[in-house]
């Protein structure tokens, strides 16, 4: 009876110490914080899309700060070499730990977990940022350090880099399902690309579900486009129900309402695309205010003109 009871200790002890082995050997193949942001950083550095910038991370109470600048030189094609061509990169990238050395923007991550979900592409940013109203707490936000005042030009910095720093392959690929998503807007969620001025997403709307239901989110200042792709439902624009389908788009002009539900069994599903961030268009300046300006940047630089 003692040699059993013995062996069983023997045992116990054994298997406790081959658990804590795994255990520790688990924990140190993690990569750690610095090391997980150095890789995005070394990729930013051949990313064509980057941008001079200087922005801090926080995670927890801990702070990194990035400082970017952008490589580029340009070169004539053409027979006449009448075509200007441009090469990007590599661009000059640093990461240091430690808050910002001056105030500027910066993104706060919830937990080491969403830079950990962020590394390995279980989310975007675009889908960590996501939220339906300013007070929404999201994985991952974008805030100003005490004494930096962004402005819309650094919003639209701040979209770009965003979209391309926390992505490692020279070709962004976005994966898309429910598995993935976060909620936002009363439905499931995944960014697919995201600039102040276009903004697109793939969304998942559950059985009994429905999409900018909430009081205020079903009218904006921008204009929307639904492409579904898979399920049926039913949207109301302000004029009668309509039944939603695949194989069919809809294009909502800005304050148009926008309701979609789901009575069905199945999910439905699709692509939106925003023309814009309506908080720009708050304050006077219309859509097509916005358009036209469009336009006289294109007449400016067209070669075909006498400027």
């Amino acid at each position: 009876m003692r040699t059993l009871i013995h062996l069983k200790r023997k045992t116990s002890v054994l298997v406790t110490l081959l658990l804590m082995g795994s255990i520790m050997t688990f924990y140190a193949q993690q990569p750690s914080s610095t090391s997980m942001l150095q890789e995005f950083v070394d990729s930013y550095k051949t990313d064509p899309m980057a941008h001079s910038a200087y922005f801090g991370i926080k995670i927890g109470d801990q702070w990194w700060h990035v400082w970017s600048e952008r490589k580029q030189e340009d070169y004539k094609v053409g027979k006449n070499k009448e075509y200007t061509f441009h090469s990007y990169g590599p661009h000059k990238v640093s990461l240091a730990q430690g808050k910002p050395e001056r105030p500027t923007w910066y993104f706060e991550l919830a937990d080491e977990n969403t830079l950990s979900n962020l590394h390995s592409g279980k989310w975007n940013a675009a889908t960590a940022s996501a939220r339906s109203t300013a007070d929404d707490m999201v994985p991952l936000q974008v805030k100003n350090m005490e004494g930096f005042d962004a402005g819309i030009k650094e919003d639209a910095i701040v979209y770009e880099v965003m979209e391309h720093f926390w992505k490692k392959d020279p070709v962004e690929i976005t994966y898309f399902s429910r598995d993935g998503s976060l909620p936002t807007h009363g439905v499931d969620h995944v960014g697919l690309y995201t600039m102040k001025d276009k903004r697109i997403g793939w969304f998942s709307i559950g059985p009994e579900q429905a999409a900018n239901a909430e009081r205020g989110l079903d009218k904006g200042q921008v204009p929307n486009l639904f492409i579904i792709t898979k399920g049926r439902g039913e949207a109301d624009f302000g004029n009668g129900p309509v039944e939603l389908k695949p194989g069919m788009s809809v294009f909502v002009p800005p304050y148009m309402k926008h309701v979609i539900y789901n009575p069905h069994s199945e999910p439905l599903e699709g692509i939106v695309i925003l023309f814009g961030d309506n908080i720009d268009f708050a304050e006077g300046k219309s859509y097509m205010d916005f358009l036209e300006e469009q336009h006289d940047f294109y007449q400016r630089y067209d070669p075909n003109v006498q400027n």
